[in-house]
Order: C-alpha cells, then structure tokens, then sequence
C-alpha cells in the first residue's frame, strides 16, 4: 500500500491499532455473516461504524475485498484495487494520514479484507 503511494509522490500512512480495530471488526461481520459489502447487515457503513467505536476523523474511505486461494491475499487485495478507480481513489487520496487493514478467515476458508483510511 505504502510503495503504492510513495511511488505517486505521497507520505506513508501511519498505522492505528483504533482504526485496525474498526478494520478487523467489518471483516469480522462479514466473514462470520457471509457477506460482501460496505454496509452492515444493521445498515451502518464506515463513517457509522467509527462513530460507534469513539474513533474521531474529518475524512474517512474503505476498501473491502475478498478471495480464497491465494498465498498472499494482502497483496492481490492490493493489486485489485489498484485497478479499481474507487478504490484506487483511496489508496493516493494523499489527504488520508491514517490507515489500517483487518483481515479475517472465515471457515470456509474464504479471507475477508477491509482497508479504512482517516484524514483528521
């Protein structure tokens, strides 16, 4: 992600273990409630989701991904969304400093990924 961003001229962003928490908890929800989306079974999407875990930001993005198979889901998670214009969006959004990735593998083996920026 951060070679992705420091090779387009942006600053690396900084790990939260708030926000990697708010990342591991929508992972979680859709792995153990298999489905695919930015917006819970409750409805709730990201900037919800922070509210309700106390995290503070003036921006905030996520990216979702999911896959099975792959020795290394991080970075085909990666790769994808770089050929994604949202996602993508994301990911050089040079105004995003924070940012966390939560992953989560469900019992049938599917991995499930989610990428929150913050501005703040």
């Amino acid at each position: 992600m951060n070679a992705e961003r420091q090779a387009n001229g942006l600053r690396m962003l900084v790990w939260d273990d708030q926000v990697a928490e708010l990342a591991r908890y929508h992972a979680r929800n859709m792995a153990e409630n298999k489905f695919f989306s930015h917006r819970s079974a409750d409805g709730e999407t990201v900037d919800g989701r922070a509210k309700q875990m106390g995290i503070r930001w003036l921006g905030i993005g996520e990216n979702i991904a999911t896959m099975r198979g792959f020795d290394d889901p991080a970075s085909v998670a990666v790769e994808n969304w770089m050929r994604s214009n949202g996602h993508k969006k994301n990911i050089l959004n040079g105004q995003f400093q924070i940012s966390a990735i939560g992953a989560i593998i469900a019992n049938d083996g599917t991995i499930y990924l989610t990428q929150v920026f913050i501005m703040r």
